[in-house]
């Protein structure tokens, strides 16, 4: 993937890592993704899409965090735009 520079890279990041990319299309950039019906295995894979493109892995902490889009663009080091 091409560098996360924005909430839109980000959202096609997380898009790429849903079993049904659809729900994304509902979910505000604060909702809580277990709220929207995102489960652990895509989390997973999000989780791995972005220690992809970060380079390194994720501490737990980082790993615990990843609840929202927004969350994932702070992460990320995305603009929020």
């Amino acid at each position: 993937m091409t560098a996360v520079r924005s909430l839109t890279d980000v959202r096609a990041l997380i898009r790429d890592s849903l079993d049904h990319p659809v729900l994304l299309d509902r979910l505000g950039d604060d909702e809580d993704f277990a709220g929207a019906g995102i489960g652990s295995g895509e989390l997973i894979r999000i989780a791995l899409s972005l220690e992809d493109e970060l380079g390194r892995p994720l501490e737990d902490e980082e790993l615990l965090g990843l609840t929202t889009v927004r969350a994932v663009a702070r992460l990320a080091g995305a603009e929020a735009n």
